[in-house]
């Protein structure tokens, strides 16, 4: 079993990573919250990994955060949620928003591509209850990052995933420039409509 894999980005693909550690190279699958924060290759990573395994294969899943492998294992253990619907949830809704919205019942009024209403009422009545060391965690400092929020903020405004992606280069020198959330969202909306 593969707990943490730490050593050099040897290639990445949206959604996809290979470490090289010590000569080995290991493909590991990442949601794009994880993605987004990968450095560049040639860099050195440390994931925390989820390990699944199926008839015939291992796949690997990756994470830069405790928390956000928290979460994926919860949702994995709903019935009907596997790795790959998990990673989907996480691609397409920040860790802390996930959390309110399970906790707060919903999740169903998000639009996460992949997760119809009845899917998302069963995450809310399975995990609810079962959130409260996230929601702790959530609320420590740094959690959640002004990229999340903004990434989020953008996907709720209704522009696709793939338009976000395009943008994500400028959008995050504008967080290195900009002073407030709203400073963010307002000049990130101006990149992404050009």
């Amino acid at each position: 079993m593969i707990y943490l894999l730490r050593g050099e980005i040897a290639c990445k693909e949206i959604g996809t990573v290979v470490v090289d550690v010590k000569g080995v190279g290991y493909g590991v699958t990442v949601p794009l919250s994880t993605y987004y924060d990968l450095g560049a290759v040639g860099e050195q990573v440390e994931l925390r990994i989820h390990t699944s395994h199926r008839e015939n294969s291992i796949e690997l899943f990756g994470f830069l955060t405790d928390t956000e492998k928290k979460l994926f294992e919860k949702l994995i253990g709903v019935s009907g949620i596997g790795p790959k619907a998990a990673t989907n949830v996480l691609s397409n809704i920040s860790v802390p928003e996930l959390v309110r919205s399970i906790i707060n019942g919903n999740l169903a009024q998000r639009k996460i591509r992949g997760i119809g209403a009845r899917t998302a009422t069963k995450i809310v009545n399975e995990l609810k209850d079962k959130l409260d060391d996230l929601a702790t965690d959530e609320k420590s400092p740094g959690s959640g990052t002004i990229f999340d929020d903004t990434i989020s903020a953008l996907l709720n405004l209704g522009y696709t995933r793939a338009e976000v992606e395009k943008k994500t280069p400028e959008i995050k020198k504008i967080i290195e420039a900009a002073g407030s959330i709203e400073d963010v969202l307002r000049d990130s909306l101006k990149v992404i409509r050009n």
